[in-house]
């Protein structure tokens, strides 16, 4: 498989698994790869019109087999670390193959819960006194 393929069966092979990842998460109030995102003052990443809801990068670093393979059909093939393949072709008698690194990251805003009372604090200040353990 030539980079030019590898490259771009690279980007709709995830391109496709943030689409049906949105798909199927759709009523579960979890975003992937949300549009509207505003910078915390300590550096996080928010939803801001979904009550400050953190964004989670989930970072990948994947290792990806590159595949050549010639037969009928002589398609090229990516696998995942030897368990996915996406893309194929027809059996064949010899195969090239390179190894890959791949890292990329997917923001996703998980569903989140209130904040039970006896968690939040009483003081007016917004932090509760700390009891010292001896």
């Amino acid at each position: 498989m030539n980079l030019k393929d590898f490259i771009k069966n690279t980007i709709a092979s995830i391109s496709e698994a943030i689409v049906e990842s949105q798909e199927e998460l759709k009523g579960k109030n979890i975003i992937v790869n949300p549009e509207k995102t505003e910078i915390g003052k300590t550096g996080e990443k928010l939803l801001r019109k979904d009550g400050w809801r953190y964004v989670q990068n989930l970072d990948f670093d994947i290792l990806v087999t590159a595949e050549d393979k010639e037969g009928i059909n002589g398609k090229g093939e990516l696998k995942v670390a030897g368990l996915l393949s996406i893309g194929g072709g027809a059996n064949s008698e010899s195969s090239n193959q390179n190894q890959n690194r791949l890292k990329f990251t997917i923001p996703v805003a998980f569903s989140t819960t209130s904040t039970p009372e006896e968690y939040k604090s009483k003081s007016r200040g917004g932090i509760k006194s700390a009891k010292l353990i001896k």
